[in-house]
């Protein structure tokens, strides 16, 4: 937050923000319930399916791999979402929800990346994917997802989604410095034949239709297929002379999934399951600053965007069970290709005075990972659980940039073959790159009972990651190469200690906690050999972060509240820094960050369990505060005109040049660090009514996310990220003794053209472009179960 204190930013909000301070509402993400028979199943450590969620908050489920746990018995701070909340929200990928869960920001970058944010940790290296990990850890059934460029993928056939918050030292420790998301898909059955099929339409000629299908071919084998195709026109679109009205933000999708499950034995399960996604829209909005459309939905692009993913996922999960311990095993293979094009200055050569486009960002990825775990199963003084991962991984890049002035040929525009030998004079840019990495992490957890009550647990992973890079670069201006190899030898831990402070007598379930825990994510390399200030290498992030919380259930589980605190001290952030010499971009570090606040959650349930309030607040802030000078485009630009070593192009030569350009960095210092709002809430109110033939689920939702910085740099002209609040409801109607169901979802009632993020390319023409939330959207969906 720039000016001002928080309160004064809860002020401007007070009509919405006073009920979520007050009452300290979690979102209802957060309070699933399930029945006693659910419960039972948990005890044995079964799955629990989702049914027909109560409104009551009875027990709170989050599943941990192969097992769950009830969330308000974990002390650590992880929120769970369903997936009917999903729906009653519209959110149809990951990128959709921010205000579901407290200190989650989630932005898209570049246009086809997803940059997930936790407390402020996450990846600042857009457009690196190759080299770079998530700071957020993603898995889905137990799989982690090794490239930021397919998180953005469609929802569909889930039963839940878990936020962990703060680092994953252990279970989830790869790449989770900022924390975890775990993904959690329906498994195949074997008690009837089941399924699903919906269908649904809304304006931006939205069409969607999901079918899902689970047959038990024998008593303990089983089958579940799931499908969906989702599309919709464009939420914004281009005009120009060359173009026209070119659709852009529009979807083109198709989604399917296969599992078999077989239970060899009472106490064996194996679950083969294939996951597969295309998508081919034309590609995402990026509105430069300096457009003169006033039209947010708008843009004036004279390159058409154009983007393809299509990526599979096959995974076999084992479990077996005895009496003493359970093992389980998660083999899996990943596969990724994507091409992107687009506008590189997001905005036409007229109104620039320059074009820059990139036809060519390809990337393809191959990974392979196994991840194995013993833990204990009975009651006892000590639990134990031990664990090993294992990722192989091999991804390729290529891509091109062209620039100039006065070109006569769009919206075309033909590339020429041969560019590493044959370079034309409007390539500016050219890199084909090969990278490969092997993770090898065991890790162990142990927990001790002193008592009914107090309970401590600890635990400990070693990371050892390598990479090796072989990049090319080529552009008119001549071809580089470089290789080079990186590894490191990091170890995470964490620390936990819980006190049961329940009074049943009273009607209050209480715990509270600390915790102490670091986190990681690698380094790795740099293919820039040309580079004067930025290495060949960048370091590994590291953070060790302090919290503190309680999670409460009062009045016989009908109001809870979570609430906890933190502070951590985030080493070597990783961010794209610029080099004095010209198109030597790099992965570089910022040595140290601090980051800290308080996060609230709760739910409120009155009127025979018929009315429902949930909701969030998180307050949050950041500071970077070590003595750091780091260049960006505009001031490495800036150093070159004023220079007389950099005239007649010094830059190329000049080592007088490189050192008036390293003078000028600024110190970052005090700047807040990018991506963490310093405000974030929501509220939502539901109601459950009985009419004539059937019962009308009612429910609107507030949310608020504040401003924040985009880049280190905190220029107050390209960095503000200003701050938007929407709100959206729903109804659902259900007919009695029917297997139907008929709902209504509308988001952003007001069509506000919320800024979900802002982006300043640190290549090319460094220009700064805005993405934006959807606009108002009315779905309504027809389904049948049975």
């Amino acid at each position: 937050m720039r000016k001002g204190s928080w309160l004064r930013h809860i002020a401007l909000n007070s009509s919405a923000l006073s009920l979520v301070v007050s009452l300290g509402f979690m979102t209802e993400a957060s309070a699933e319930t399930i029945s006693n028979k659910a419960a039972k199943k948990v005890a044995e450590g079964r799955k629990v399916g989702i049914g027909k969620p109560l409104n009551k908050p009875e027990t709170i489920q989050v599943r941990a791999v192969a097992r769950s746990v009830d969330v308000q018995k974990t002390p650590t701070s992880v929120t769970t979402i369903r997936a009917s909340t999903l729906d009653h929200s519209n959110v149809t990928s990951i990128s959709g929800l921010n205000g579901l869960a407290p200190g989650l920001n989630i932005a898209k970058t570049a246009g086809y990346q997803t940059n997930i944010q936790i407390r402020g940790v996450g990846m600042q290296t857009a457009q690196n994917t190759l080299t770079t990990s998530t700071g957020v850890a993603v898995y889905i059934d137990g799989v982690y997802i090794a490239n930021s460029v397919s998180l953005d993928q469609t929802f569909f056939d889930l039963e839940s989604i878990d936020v962990y918050r703060g680092p994953q030292a252990t279970k989830y420790g790869q790449s989770a410095p900022g924390g975890a998301i775990v993904i959690n898909t329906e498994d195949p059955t074997f008690d009837r034949i089941s399924g699903k099929v919906e269908a649904s339409g809304g304006d931006y000629n939205l069409a969607r239709g999901r079918a899902q299908l689970n047959v038990p071919l024998t008593s303990n084998l089983a089958i579940r297929g799931s499908f969906q195709s989702y599309t919709h026109t464009g939420f914004a679109h281009t005009t120009s002379p060359y173009l026209g009205r070119y659709d852009l933000d529009d979807a083109q999708d198709n989604a399917g999934k296969l599992a078999i499950k077989w239970q060899a034995f009472s106490n064996f399960t194996a679950t083969l399951t294939g996951q597969w996604y295309n998508s081919t829209p034309h590609g995402a909005e990026q509105k430069n600053i300096l457009d003169t459309s006033t039209n947010p939905r708008i843009v004036n692009q004279d390159y058409p965007a154009r983007s393809s993913l299509t990526s599979s996922l096959y995974h076999l999960n084992l479990d077996w069970k005895t009496s003493l311990v359970e093992l389980t095993s998660v083999t899996a293979a990943q596969h990724i290709r994507d091409h992107e094009q687009y506008d590189n200055a997001r905005v036409s050569e007229r109104i620039l005075g320059q074009y820059d486009i990139l036809p060519n960002n390809n990337n393809t990825m191959n990974n392979y990972s196994e991840t194995i775990a013993l833990k204990s199963r009975r009651a006892m003084p000590i639990d134990w659980e031990v664990g090993l991962f294992l990722m192989g991984q091999r991804g390729h890049a290529y891509i091109t940039e062209f620039g100039g002035t006065n070109y006569t040929g769009w919206p075309n525009y033909a590339v020429p073959e041969h560019l590493m030998t044959n370079a034309p004079s409007t390539l500016t840019y050219g890199n084909q790159q090969t990278a490969t990495r092997f993770a090898v992490q065991p890790y162990v957890e142990l927990g001790y009972h002193f008592t009914e009550r107090l309970h401590l647990k600890g635990g400990a992973r070693f990371n050892y990651d390598r990479y090796s890079s072989n990049s090319n670069g080529f552009s008119a201006y001549g071809n580089t190469s470089s290789q080079h190899s990186f590894s490191t030898k990091i170890p995470t831990w964490k620390a936990e200690i819980d006190y049961d402070l329940t009074r049943l007598s009273l009607g209050i379930e209480s715990m509270v906690y600390f915790s102490v825990g670091t986190g990681y994510k690698p380094g790795g390399v740099n293919g820039n050999s040309t580079a004067k200030v930025i290495g060949q290498e960048f370091k590994a992030e590291r953070i060790l972060n302090y919290e503190i919380g309680a999670k409460n259930w009062f009045f016989n589980h009908q109001i809870m509240f979570n609430i906890a605190a933190f502070y951590a001290n985030y080493h070597n952030m990783q961010y794209i820094a610029d080099d004095p010499y010209p198109y030597a971009y790099g992965i570089a570090n910022v040595p140290k960050v601090d980051l800290y606040g308080i996060e609230m959650e709760s739910a409120y349930v009155a009127l025979h369990d018929r009315l429902r309030i949930d909701g969030s607040l998180t307050l949050e802030k950041s500071r970077i505060v070590s003595n750091y000078h780091s260049l960006d485009a505009s001031t490495v630009s800036t150093a070159y005109a004023s220079s007389p070593a950099c005239a007649y192009g010094g830059q190329y030569y000049n080592s007088a040049c490189w050192a008036a350009v390293q003078a000028s960095a600024p110190n970052v210092k005090g700047n807040q660090a990018p991506g963490l709002p310093n405000l974030q809430a929501s509220l939502s109110a539901s109601y459950l009514w009985d009419i004539p033939g059937g019962t009308l689920l009612t429910r609107a939702q507030y949310i608020y996310r504040g401003n924040y910085s985009a880049r280190i740099i905190d220029n107050p002209l390209i960095d503000h990220v200003p701050a938007y609040f929407i709100f959206n409801a729903f109804l659902e109607y259900k007919p009695r003794a029917s297997h139907w169901r008929m709902s209504f979802a509308a988001t952003n009632l007001a069509n506000t053209a919320g800024v979900n993020s802002r982006f300043t390319d640190p290549y090319g023409t460094n220009q700064t472009s805005e993405q934006y939330i959807a606009p108002r959207q009315f779905v309504g969906t027809i389904g049948y179960s049975f």
